[in-house]
């Protein structure tokens, strides 16, 4: 092959690579379900192959696992579904009174504030800052429901996500194989790298999150509970979620629990006992949970990872944000592996 037709073909495949990249783009709204679809088949699939690594067909293997997360999923709901339920009953109730508390708070902290600072009072300034932070929490706040519906509907949970998965499942590697068939024998191994490649970093990514996530979510329904905080089954899963983004989701679990304490409590001393167990939680998973997970960091910088999640929060949402490290891990893992082919084919 001369030099002329790899520097042609080197070409195209950025063009399709781009052209992918558009496409996903403008499909962004119906692709959550069917990104959904995916990770829980990519969760599912290795207890699919082991069962089938007995002998067993595939389809046996699915129906065995299909049984076995119905009946979990069915004794998790049975178990957590009242108690979520009445917590979010709760919430719904006290909901205005912990707005108004924090409303009023708002205003104790300007009253302080502009009495060192008097040129803030002059020109209303606290007052903007305010009415601007009472606007947007209580409007995000609104939102979470209609948010949350927009990405889990009705119809994608029940049925859609479930006949996905299911299709995956049973489709196995014919997609790949179907592939491989079209391609020349000389891009088969290149392919097959890069599969091999992907396969790595997501299970590292995803299962390694997973794990991390159950872990910081459960212990911090454990110890909010331990320590009264109102909602503490909410605030667990919450920063069960959030740990999954990088930098910043530590935090939100901490100060959601440090505002419903201190509102509930009427009191400053919840918030060092509040903020000791976010604390434990946290060393807990960096230095065991997370090192056994998800193993070594993917060398992208802290300027990349921050790119990576405003964009993808731009494109997908809150899921964009959860899954903007592994892809661009991934883009980045796939992006070297080609340019050292080529450097390689050139030279």
């Amino acid at each position: 092959m001369t030099e002329s037709s790899k520097n042609k073909i080197f070409i195209i495949a950025v063009m399709i690579f781009l052209m992918a990249c558009l496409f996903l783009y403008f499909s962004r709204v119906v692709l959550v379900p069917f990104l959904i679809a995916a990770f829980i088949t990519y969760l599912i699939s290795p207890l699919v192959a082991a069962i089938q690594s007995y002998g067993y067909r595939r389809w046996v293997g699915v129906t065995i696992i299909a049984i076995i997360v119905i009946t979990c999923l069915a004794v998790i709901l049975m178990i957590f579904i009242p108690i979520l339920i009445s917590e979010l009953e709760k919430f719904k109730i006290s909901s205005l009174d912990y707005y108004k508390y924090f409303s009023n708070y708002l205003d104790i902290i300007r009253d302080k504030v502009e009495i060192y600072i008097p040129v803030i009072k002059r020109y209303d300034i606290s007052g903007i800052v305010i009415t601007k932070i009472r606007d947007f929490v209580f409007s995000k706040a609104h939102q979470i429901p209609a948010y949350l519906m927009s990405i889990f509907s009705v119809f994608s949970i029940i049925i859609l996500i479930p006949m996905l998965v299911l299709s995956m499942l049973l489709g196995g590697n014919k997609s790949i194989n179907a592939m491989l068939a079209l391609l020349p024998a000389s891009y088969i191994e290149t392919v097959l790298s890069i599969i091999y490649e992907i396969d790595a970093i997501l299970g590292r990514f995803i299962r390694g999150w997973l794990i991390e996530a159950s872990f910081v979510g459960i212990m911090s329904t454990i110890f909010l509970s331990i320590l009264g905080v109102n909602f503490a089954l909410i605030i667990g899963l919450a920063t069960g979620i959030a740990s999954m983004i990088p930098y910043i989701g530590n935090f939100i679990g901490l100060i959601l629990a440090l505002v419903v304490g201190v509102i509930q409590f009427q009191t400053f001393a919840i918030a060092v006992k509040i903020i000791i167990a976010y604390v434990i939680v946290w060393f807990l998973d960096n230095n065991f949970i997370q090192p056994l997970a998800i193993g070594r960091n993917v060398n992208l910088g802290s300027v990349m990872v921050v790119f990576a999640m405003l964009a993808g929060g731009q494109v997908f949402g809150f899921l964009g944000v959860i899954f903007a490290v592994p892809v661009m891990a991934m883009i980045k893992a796939v992006l070297i592996m080609l340019i050292q082919k080529y450097k390689r084919s050139v030279s």
